[in-house]
């Protein structure tokens, strides 16, 4: 009978050891966040994209707490993956590469159809910028894919697994898609929206093209 009592005193003591070192990685963690916010250096930026991803959620409510934009944890994550990811991306070949664009950067008006298989597609109607750009990707047989949804690069990947990829969205979305490409080791850059919302979002498309074509030198 005496048993029963300090096996669960074990547990307590494992439960709060646990806590307690959940709070200081946390800690160490928005330290690290702030530290780069202020400074614009990222510091050990493999152990600091590592405590991103895990602590992902407990860290964007610590953030606002502090008056901070919580949309500051996935920028800082794209911005290490490029940098950790990107001589991977440039020594690709150009031919092998795909560029998948959000939903919400189509124009109002778009009367393109959606599968849930390859996306929208495009008919380069010239009502927002997506046409011209995929003008010149098919004259250079390389693949562009309007995603419905942060989650369809998956399926892109599947009839796609040795592709590159350059990735456009908002901060969330674009995260999300970088995390999986990530889990499936796959060669990616992430470029953000300039402006974001639902609906007739942007990008720098100039930037876009930069990076398509941009090679290792």
């Amino acid at each position: 009978m005496n048993e029963l009592p300090s096996f669960f005193s074990i547990l307590g003591v494992i439960f709060v050891i646990i806590i307690i070192v959940f709070g200081i990685l946390l800690l160490i963690t928005t330290i690290l966040v702030y530290s780069i916010v202020k400074r614009k250096k990222i510091l050990f930026p493999g152990a600091t994209l590592f405590l991103l991803d895990t602590l992902y959620y407990p860290l964007k409510r610590l953030v606002v707490s502090i008056n901070l934009d919580e949309s500051i944890v996935d920028k800082i994550e794209i911005d290490i993956r490029n940098k950790i990811l990107k001589d991977e991306y440039f020594s690709s070949n150009i031919k092998d590469r795909i560029v998948v664009f959000p939903y919400c950067l189509r124009s109002i008006e778009c009367k393109a159809q959606v599968s849930p298989e390859l996306g929208v597609n495009c008919i380069k109607c010239g009502k927002c910028k997506i046409g011209d750009f995929k003008e010149i990707c098919d004259s250079n047989s390389i693949e562009v894919f309007i995603a419905p949804g942060g989650s369809f690069v998956k399926r892109v990947l599947k009839k796609h697994p040795k592709s590159s990829v350059l990735l456009v969205a908002c901060h969330v979305e674009l995260n999300e898609m970088m995390r999986i490409l990530s889990a499936k080791e796959i060669p990616q850059y992430g470029i953000l929206l300039r402006k974001t919302g639902c609906i007739e979002t942007d990008v720098d498309m100039d930037l876009v093209k930069e990076m398509l074509f941009e090679v290792q030198k």
